[in-house]
């Protein structure tokens, strides 16, 4: 998953440090939105980082099961060949986003995880939002994307982790937090994983916000439709009017949609579903446009006519839903 967001950096010396010493020494954890301050939140133009600036960014988490195939190639090999770390100052862990913001070799410093990072990988949603009109804003909406790892681990726990770190507000607009560009080495260190492999716990304990009901077209007015009510592996989705019944309510826990313990599942085309497993092909951004994307690409959504639904193109009000409100946590 690739997202950003920025803020202006902080021009006085004296401000930025404050700010920082004081995020470091609270040892702020996993935050939501409404753990956010309103300045945070509400943050959304952008401008280049200075060194040792602190700005206000969006930050997204991606990992080994977020590649086709699974792994941990990335684009800017240097201080690692594949995407890793451990988050010091020596070794830090790898992150994306757009070459413009962060030279590739970059470093970054991350106060809520307590965790270096280097720039090493390419982000499509990070350019898109830095560059023009992202799926989380833009431009020059500042859009980090850090890499958890997950390698060995279960692949739903690992992508639940990263929906789980990942805030946004109630509008659906994206939190803006602190990052330091450039830092110090002397930052403090945090020990504990983004995600544990062996236990599947993600850092500080977080939970992905799971929402539960229709999503209905924008464009044709009808909602997602499960034909027959069907608990068959493999059933194609459709859409029909909007009728509240059980089989127009679907599950969204940050990136599988499901119904009957069967995920959404398309590599372009029908929209089928299957026995979840965590492939690419079942992983979904649902973005603050209205629009329901593949994670892989950002370029598939959720496409609506009067009679039918596809993963096709992003354009128009053909492929903008209205989400679920209800919210449970898991």
């Amino acid at each position: 998953m690739r997202r950003r967001a920025i803020v202006p950096v902080l021009t006085s010396g004296l401000l930025a440090a404050l700010a920082v010493i004081a995020m470091v020494l609270s040892g702020v954890g996993p935050a939501t939105a409404q753990q956010m301050s309103a300045q945070q939140a509400s943050a959304q133009q952008a401008s280049a980082a200075a060194p040792h600036g602190s700005q206000q960014t969006f930050l997204t988490f991606y990992g080994w099961w977020d590649n086709t195939p699974p792994g941990g190639d990335i684009s800017y090999p240097g201080l690692h060949k594949t995407a890793g770390g451990t988050g010091t100052w020596a070794d830090p862990i790898t992150f994306a986003t757009s070459t413009k913001e962060v030279k590739a070799g970059g470093r970054i410093y991350v106060p809520r995880v307590g965790k270096y990072f280097i720039m090493e990988d390419d982000c499509e949603e990070c350019d898109a939002d830095w560059n023009g009109k992202g799926p989380n804003g833009g431009p020059k909406l500042s859009h980090f994307d850090l890499w958890l790892g997950g390698k060995g681990g279960d692949p739903i726990k690992a992508i639940d982790c990263e929906d789980a770190l990942t805030n946004y507000n109630s509008d659906g607009t994206p939190v803006m937090e602190s990052v330091i560009v450039d830092p110090p080495s002397n930052e403090k260190v945090s020990a504990d994983p983004i995600f544990n492999t062996k236990t599947g716990e993600c850092y500080g304990g977080a939970k992905p916000i799971t929402t539960v009901g229709p999503y209905k077209s924008k464009g044709s007015n009808v909602c997602l439709d499960d034909p027959g009510n069907s608990t068959k592996n493999g059933f194609t989705l459709g859409v029909k009017a909007c009728d509240g019944s059980a089989e127009q309510s679907f599950t969204f826990d940050g990136t599988f949609l499901s119904i009957h313990n069967l995920c959404a599942d398309s590599k372009g085309g029908n929209i089928l579903f299957k026995t979840c497993t965590g492939g690419p092909t079942q992983q979904w951004s649902e973005n603050p446009n209205g629009t329901i994307s593949d994670i892989q690409t950002g370029k598939k959504c959720f496409r609506a006519t009067a009679t039918a639904v596809t993963a096709a193109s992003c354009s128009g009000t053909a492929a903008q839903w209205t989400f679920p409100t209800t919210t449970t946590k898991r």
